[in-house]
């Protein structure tokens, strides 16, 4: 793994840890959404912690990425399936992974 993928991950489970209010160091790769991984129940005027990650997901994907979601080839379950999939979409929209996740501007 390079630095940056490193520090991608890092940001990843840091953003992770920020939404579900867990500490960082508690995060498993293998912790599944819906499983380890709650959120609060839904509520008509306020996004719950599915909602946030979801909209996470679609924000950094690119149309490629969305068709294969939309067809089922892709699922997100775990914590690693989403720092994989941070990964994968900042090789295409760099910009858009960095302000996701508040990654340190480069100087």
């Amino acid at each position: 793994m390079t630095s940056q993928e490193a520090l991608i991950h890092q940001y990843a489970l840091r953003r992770l840890a920020e939404v579900f209010h867990v500490s960082v160091e508690s995060l498993l790769l293998d912790m599944k959404f819906g499983k380890e991984l709650k959120a609060r129940p839904v509520s008509c005027f306020t996004e719950n912690e599915f909602d946030v990650i979801d909209n996470d997901i679609r924000d950094v994907a690119d149309k490629a990425v969305l068709k294969e979601m939309a067809h089922g080839l892709l699922e997100i379950r775990t914590v690693e399936d989403y720092c994989k999939h941070m990964l994968r979409c900042n090789a295409v929209k760099p910009v858009d992974v960095a302000r996701l996740l508040q990654l340190p501007k480069n100087e």
